[in-house]
């Protein structure tokens, strides 16, 4: 069976965010994820978690004072905040116990394009550098350029192109519903990709509501992942379309996973 952890910045948000995790443990997951913490302290969250007695696999990083920005890795003149920011989330992910901490590469221009990208390579090894001694794996997620125009990290390639020049360690996040939105099929981008993931987001497509709501093959992406070696969480990252408890049937669609 599939790890699964439920996203509590989208699921369960009937409950208020420290009973989220409660929440989540009385619906059957093991693991939480979260996008933002950062309206709660820390020592709360942490609390909260333990009291369900329910892992927290991954967060956000902060991405500063405006949203709009997807991020600040490639942002010019961003630097020290970048570091700021970064430090902010390293501090919840060691209260939470959070194994990975998800860097967003923020929106760039084309005309200042690989420029981004360089300063995405360079933000990215000062994370690794900051997470990874205490064993905290930064993640880098492509982002589809339809719901995110202008992003910097629009696709896989770009994505691993940048991993493999920051010479450390960091991993890809792969996200179901992005892979299908750009276009590709989730199961042979999954093939493809694999060996740099270090954590799987889940959500069908178009909507970006729960599996089995449109067009993604949720039987075959579940088998694929099952037959590979891949061993972490895969976070249900969605939009309920009617409530979250009433919309946890798509479970039901990981009884016939096999790994043949």
């Amino acid at each position: 069976m599939l790890k699964l952890a439920a996203n509590l910045s989208m699921l369960f948000t009937e409950w208020p965010l420290r009973d989220r995790f409660a929440a989540a443990r009385d619906a059957g997951f093991d693991a939480v994820e979260l996008q933002f913490p950062y309206a709660e302290p820390a020592d709360v969250l942490a609390r909260a978690a333990e009291a369900a007695g329910i892992e927290v696999a991954l967060i956000n990083a902060p991405i500063g004072p405006d949203p709009a920005s997807l991020g600040l890795a490639c942002l010019p003149g961003a630097a020290d905040l970048f570091r700021s920011e970064l430090e902010r989330g390293f501090r919840y992910a060691m209260a939470l116990g959070s194994p990975c901490i998800n860097v967003l590469a923020g929106r760039s221009g084309a005309a200042d394009w690989a420029e981004g990208l360089d300063r995405v390579v360079e933000r990215l090894a000062m994370a690794a550098e900051l997470c990874t001694a205490h064993g905290v794996t930064p993640l880098l997620e492509a982002l589809n350029p339809a719901d995110r125009p202008d992003y910097c990290v629009t696709d896989f390639e770009t994505a691993v192109s940048v991993l493999r020049r920051t010479g450390a360690h960091v991993r890809l996040q792969f996200d179901v519903y992005h892979a299908t939105r750009m276009g590709l099929d989730p199961c042979e981008a999954w093939e493809r990709w694999r060996p740099h993931v270090g954590h799987v987001q889940i959500a069908d497509c178009a909507g970006r509501h729960e599996p089995g709501t449109d067009r993604v093959d949720w039987r075959a992406v579940f088998n694929a992942i099952r037959a590979s070696d891949y061993a972490g969480w895969v976070g249900a990252e969605y939009v309920p379309l009617s409530g979250t408890l009433s919309g946890l049937g798509w479970r039901s669609l990981l009884a016939g996973v096999t790994t043949t």
